[in-house]
């Protein structure tokens, strides 16, 4: 019927609710400038690989877009991942990637003498990695008529 609308919100919500426990713990204690969006999948080396990418999946077919993060020793995995959810999707796909160093501090430890607390920060290499699938709008892209041309900013 041509009056139906096809609403995603239910199903935004749904991959919500399948963010496995590790990643749950994970979200709990990233520093507060990372996105904790529902198209934010966060890799650790613990994380169920095999459960992330049928998520990663469902968001890409659900959004046309989803982010892959990984932390310190887990960048090897959210690689892997970004690279199976390319391969895993029937239509061309772009990943854009971002490497950053982020620091992250450590819990609080009394001292010897109970006067202060020292925090202990440390750097740590991340990569971000954003797949998306083409958009479908019916615009032609300026490029697709001269791929040798340059726009700028892109």
């Amino acid at each position: 019927m041509a009056t139906e609308t096809r609403e995603t919100a239910p199903q935004v919500n749904s991959s919500i609710a399948s963010i496995d426990p590790e990643e749950q713990r994970l979200r709990r204690r990233l520093p507060r400038h990372l996105p904790k969006r529902a198209n934010d999948i966060y890799v650790n080396s613990h994380s169920n690989i095999k459960g992330q990418q049928s998520r990663g999946v469902s968001l890409l077919n659900e959004s046309g877009w989803v982010v892959v993060h990984g932390l310190g020793p887990a960048v090897p995995y959210a690689i892997n991942l970004a690279l199976t959810l390319q391969a895993a999707v029937s239509m061309p796909s772009t990943l854009h990637t971002n490497t950053s160093s982020v620091y992250l501090s450590g819990d609080a430890e009394p001292s010897l003498d109970g006067v202060d607390h020292s925090y202990h920060s440390k750097g740590c290499a991340a990569v971000h990695i954003k797949i998306s699938l083409p958009q479908s709008n019916g615009k032609i892209n300026s490029t697709a008529k001269d791929p040798n041309r340059l726009v700028k900013g892109s």
